[in-house]
Order: structure tokens, then C-alpha cells, then sequence
């Protein structure tokens, strides 16, 4: 039976991809680094952004490639510049992260902990998990309501305007 890989962070920058991937690969935990080419050429567009590269891990294995890599990051919490910006955060900005640690990276996960316990509002385990729980639960009813299909349907609608428009310039350009 294949194993399934689920994707755990993706990246643009791939020596940050493959560090990440040897920590967790010093943790025991089965990675993946699947580097995805754009659908358009970079170029088309002038657009010098690199290629979109995925880590991925083990379905079974996402809560332990979590904890590892915030461990990984707690233990470089005492060499963070003092200008970073979250040290600028407010009590109610750092809590938003800790509700929404998807939105934000591993690292500021880790700091705008550190920072409210520093503060005197240790959050404790249990309720990190509720809020964890809760953020998977918001994002799975986002989930359920946005349907792929209607994405589809607005871009079909815009491509029909788009050539529609360009039918119309060029019927006025061949009637001189």
C-alpha cells in the first residue's frame, strides 16, 4: 500500500525547503521535497518568483512534524534580534497567531508563544489544542462552502468577456 504524503509547509526558496526537510528527517520523520513547476512560464510575465516547492510528510506523521519543528525553533528563541517584528506585537496580535497558526510560520508560532508566557498570559497545552481544533474546524466549513467548481465558473465567465471584448476590437478593425 502507498503511503500518502500530505503537504506540511510549501516554500519558494529550496535550501530553506531542504533544511527544514533534514530536521525532520533528524526527528525520524519521513519527508518529501516535490518541487512544482508554475502553470504559466515565470518569464511570461517578468516575474523573477522561483518554482513553488512543497515538504511534504505522512498523513499519520503531521502532528509529530509540528512538535518537532517548533522544538527546533524554541530552542533558537534566545538568538532572535530584538528588532523583529513581533516583538512589536500586542497581547490581542500574538493570541491571533496562536489562533491562527496556519496563517503564520512555525517560527512566529513559537515566538508569539514564548512572548505572552514572557508577558505573563502562559497559554496553557490543553487550550493551545482547543484552539487548534477550532481553527480546523473554521477552515473545514470554509472549506465545505467554496466549491471548486464556482471558481471554475467565474474564470470561464472572465474568459468569455475577455474574448468577447477582443471580438468586438476586431470586428471594428476589419470594417475599417
Amino acid at each position: 500500500m502507498a503511503t500518502h504524503f500530505q503537504t506540511f509547509q510549501r516554500f519558494n526558496d529550496p535550501g530553506l525547503a531542504s533544511a527544514i526537510a533534514d530536521k525532520l528527517k533528524a526527528q525520524d520523520i519521513e519527508c518529501v521535497v516535490e518541487k512544482v513547476r508554475p502553470l504559466l512560464e515565470p518569464g511570461f510575465f517578468r516575474n523573477p518568483m522561483e518554482q513553488t516547492i512543497y515538504l511534504k510528510v505522512r498523513e499519520s506523521d503531521l502532528e509529530q512534524a509540528n512538535k518537532a519543528l517548533e522544538e527546533v525553533y524554541r530552542r533558537q528563541l534566545q538568538d532572535v534580534d530584538p528588532g523583529y517584528y513581533l516583538f512589536s506585537f500586542s497581547d490581542v496580535e500574538l493570541l491571533d497567531i496562536l489562533a491562527k497558526p496556519d496563517e503564520w510560520g512555525h517560527f512566529d508560532y513559537v515566538l508569539a508563544r514564548a512572548l505572552l508566557a514572557d508577558r505573563g498570559l502562559e497559554i496553557p497545552d490543553e487550550v493551545i489544542g482547543q484552539m487548534k481544533q477550532q481553527r480546523r474546524c473554521q477552515l473545514a466549513c470554509e472549506e465545505g462552502t467554496e466549491s471548486h467548481e464556482d471558481g471554475l465558473i467565474v474564470f470561464g465567465t472572465l474568459l468569455d468577456d475577455f474574448f468577447g471584448t477582443v471580438r468586438k476590437g476586431m470586428r471594428k478593425i476589419l470594417r475599417f
